[in-house]
């Protein structure tokens, strides 16, 4: 297994591990408190935060060099992340793949989206050597 592969599996597993926990704080706390996309918009710099704070470490401690190799590990781990998320929304919301992306066009899901691209992109902006 190449390094960026096992550091995007990692990644991965933190941040969707994170977000299995934030998740029902979201969905039941803050949603009914204050809808959909401000619980969205409260939930994103914690989770987004973790991922600025945990790459670096996972980056070091597999190895993975800086420039191409660390683009390539981000989106390894956003490829990871989407199959997770699509299963997680299929078991528990009962989702089909048309409901899944029909619901990246509402508000809450373009700003999914684009936190999914901060998320692939924060390796490749980690500081510091493999």
């Amino acid at each position: 297994m190449s390094r960026e592969l096992k550091a995007a599996i990692l990644y991965v597993l933190a941040a969707f591990g994170l977000g299995f926990l934030l998740g029902p704080i979201r969905e039941f706390l803050l949603v009914p408190a204050m809808g959909r996309l401000v619980a969205l918009l409260v939930e994103l710099p914690v989770m987004l935060g973790f991922c600025w704070w945990i790459a670096p470490r996972i980056i070091r401690r597999c190895g993975v060099p800086p420039g191409e190799a660390r683009l390539r590990m981000g989106f390894a781990a956003l490829s990871l992340l989407l199959a997770l998320e699509f299963f997680t929304g299929v078991a528990l919301r009962g989702w089909d793949l048309q409901a899944w992306l029909t619901d990246f066009a509402t508000p809450p899901g373009l700003v999914t989206l684009l936190a999914y691209l901060i998320f692939a992109l924060l390796p490749r902006w980690a500081r510091g050597p493999a």
